[in-house]
């Protein structure tokens, strides 16, 4: 067998565990580098701790830096605590969503020797500050399995009327959530619909007055230990509002409600402008929801017409995702290249990471100086 890479892979929530853990299975001795915050290694699920094919560690924030070298790689969804530091380890980052653009595509990017994403139009975005590999989601590739839907089905029967629809809500998190507005009326779809929530993860960790709002209904409630794909599987109807999951029910190829929200105050802020795909893009996404008024009508025009709305995204989709059923080793081929030199920074990418460094370096030590200014006083 050829020689593989040390890879580590960090991050600090239950999401970004399970999108990592396919590929991370495919590097022996390939471990799980939780970055300590608070308290939330408590949101984490036994079955994801005690995982026996993906080791995990918890790491402190402030000794990130003693990670350097440890690793030939270390792959992870957004920047982690110093990780300006890091010289001596490669920096693999692999794309976890197509919602707020502002985020997704900063110069924060350019901290990476490489970064995987799900297609053409991310590489495009991101190739401003970073090599790219167009690699799709790992992720997915279950979803080209027979075995995977019919296991799915027989995990979640007994929580669905065979009779009736299924109805996935996703919400986002934070001022662009719907579940303050739309949660009654979710809730009440479930008359004619089987209704599933999944809270977005950064609600179960960060928001916990929508967290016990969410999980107050009668209806299936799932969190960020629970798999998303999964969930896809056995709903014919999926209802967002300015998420990431729209694009996951996108390539899923599943009718989606959009909820609308005012989005006054927030365009042009860092979660969403007028380049975002889920504001720019949304008439070709689904069909949108103006009030929670409108919720009902809209779901029985989705149940009746969903090839309509399938129908309308389908271009767009061809450009966000990487067609290949195999996804994982492209993935995989892509870390194996970086750690052999095949990917390399430009030189403007290689400026703009100088100048981030400096920046994030200049930042910090300005949070400790006013740290202990307030400690004097």
């Amino acid at each position: 067998m050829d020689k593989l890479p040390r890879v580590g892979f960090v991050g600090w929530n239950p999401f970004q565990f399970l999108h990592i853990q396919k590929l991370a299975s495919t590097f022996p001795g390939a471990c799980f580098v939780i970055e300590k915050r608070k308290d939330f290694i408590d949101e984490f699920s036994e079955e994801v701790l005690k995982n026996p094919s993906t080791p995990i560690m918890v790491w402190d924030r402030a000794k990130m830096p003693t990670l350097d070298g440890v690793f030939d790689i270390i792959v992870c969804q957004t920047p982690f605590s110093r990780i300006e530091t890091f010289e001596k380890s490669k920096i693999a980052m692999i794309q976890y969503g197509y919602a707020k653009e502002p985020h997704n595509y900063g110069p924060w990017r350019a901290f990476a020797d490489l970064c995987l994403t799900y297609g053409p139009y991310a590489s495009k975005r991101i190739d401003y500050f970073s090599p790219t590999a167009a690699v799709g989601n790992p992720r997915y590739d279950d979803w080209h399995f027979e075995d995977f839907h019919n296991n799915a089905k027989r995990k979640h029967v007994d929580k669905l009327n065979p009779a009736k629809q299924t109805v996935l809500y996703l919400p986002t998190w934070g001022d662009l959530s719907s579940v303050d507005k739309y949660l009654d009326a979710i809730y009440s779809l479930s008359e004619n619909f089987n209704v599933l929530t999944k809270m977005h993860h950064n609600t179960q960790l960060l928001e916990s007055d929508r967290k016990g709002k969410i999980a107050s209904g009668s209806i299936c409630h799932f969190g960020a230990n629970d798999d998303l794909l999964e969930l896809l599987s056995i709903a014919d109807i999926v209802i967002s509002d300015y998420s990431g999951a729209i694009f996951d029910a996108m390539f899923c190829r599943k009718p989606i409600a959009l909820l609308e929200a005012d989005l006054d105050g927030q365009m042009g802020g860092k979660k969403i402008d007028d380049y975002s795909l889920e504001y720019s893009r949304r008439d070709e996404l689904g069909l949108r929801i103006k009030s929670p008024e409108h919720l009902k009508m809209g779901i029985y025009e989705l149940a009746k017409n969903p090839q309509k709305y399938i129908d309308g995204y389908e271009s767009l989709r061809s450009d966000l995702f990487t067609p290949t059923n195999d996804s994982l080793s492209l993935a995989h081929n892509a870390l194996v290249q970086l750690w052999k030199g095949k990917y390399t920074p430009s030189q403007p990418q290689i400026y703009v990471r100088k100048e981030l460094k400096e920046f994030y370096t200049t930042k910090r030590q300005l949070a400790i100086a006013k740290k202990k200014q307030s400690v004097v006083k």
